[in-house]
């Protein structure tokens, strides 16, 4: 059965690794690629990568939105979810992340 990936951190490092990998391997995935604002020109050079590609908006700091966005945009039952989060006790001095 095909299925959907949800890919944190989608136009970053660690994401946009697992997606360029994916691509390569031609895997039989649709993948949901969450971004702060679909809209960037980062986003919109990721989603041009693939038609398997779907722009997800969502913010990490609010999990259940990006699930509500995703379930909108899938085709195929979400079977997975790639994401890198860092625990320290480092303060960040831009906690809201940078824009796109």
């Amino acid at each position: 059965m095909a299925t959907a990936l949800l890919i944190t951190g989608a136009t970053g490092k660690q994401g946009g690794a697992v997606i360029n990998a994916l691509l390569a391997q031609d895997a039989d995935v649709e993948i949901l690629a969450v971004t702060r604002n679909p809209q960037s020109g980062t986003s919109q050079k990721l989603a041009g990568k693939s038609p398997k590609i779907k722009l997800v908006q969502g913010d990490l700091d609010h999990p259940s939105e990006i699930f509500e966005n995703a379930k909108k945009l899938a085709t195929r039952p979400i079977s997975g979810v790639f994401s890198v989060q860092v625990v320290s006790n480092y303060v960040p001095s831009n906690p809201r992340g940078r824009k796109n």
